[in-house]
Order: C-alpha cells, then structure tokens, then sequence
C-alpha cells in the first residue's frame, strides 16, 4: 500500500442523504447571491450618501460666505455710552429691590418662626 493509497478515504452517502446535501448547497449558493446583491445595494447606497453629503457640506459653506456678506452690509449700530449707564443703573437699582424684598420676605418668616415656637 503506498501514501497516497492510505490516504484516501471513501464517503458512501444514501440517495436521499445526497439529494439533501445538494438542497443544503444549493440553499448556501442562494444566501451567498443575496448577500452579495445585498453588499452591493449597501455600497451603491453609501456612494450617494457621500455625494449628498459633499453637496451639503458645499451648500453650507456658501450660505456661510453669503451670511458674512450680509452681515458686512449692515450698518454698524453705536449705542450711545450714556444709554448703556442708564440701562446699567436700572439693572443695579432693580437687583437692590429684589434683594430686599427676598430679605424683607425672611424676616417675615422668622418672626412667623418665632410666634410658632412661643405657642
């Protein structure tokens, strides 16, 4: 007996054993077709994402530049220094209110507190 001889090994299958063999091949053939159909679909798919992308990307650029041109066609507006102090004041004299009115509110409290804890 030589190498090759003992190398070999013989497979017997039964008629209906190899007719299931060939549905199962056949079967892998088809699932390997779809997904192939389906790479390809996938592929197809991103291309046009990218395109649409770039041309997004492209877009917003532009209305960038045409933002900035409106911008610089606008006339500066100065606001006069004495208006800002006016506003200013109001701000400061409106946040004094509020924070006497919170400490006035407290005090209220406490004495309420205190009437409480006599009784």
């Amino acid at each position: 007996m030589t190498k090759t001889e003992a190398s070999q090994v013989y497979v017997q299958l039964r008629y209906d054993e190899a007719l299931e063999s060939k549905k199962e091949l056949l079967s892998s053939e088809i699932s390997l077709l779809n997904l192939i159909k389906t790479v390809k679909n996938y592929n197809a798919l991103r291309i046009e994402e990218l395109k649409v992308k770039s041309k997004i990307n492209k877009l917003a650029k532009e209305l960038g530049t045409k933002i900035k041109i409106v911008q610089y066609s606008f006339p500066f507006l100065k606001i006069p220094q004495k208006v800002g102090e006016i506003n200013e004041r109001k701000i400061e004299t409106a946040k004094k209110r509020l924070d006497s009115d919170i400490e006035s509110q407290l005090r209220d409290i406490q004495e309420r507190l205190k009437i409480i804890g006599k009784r």
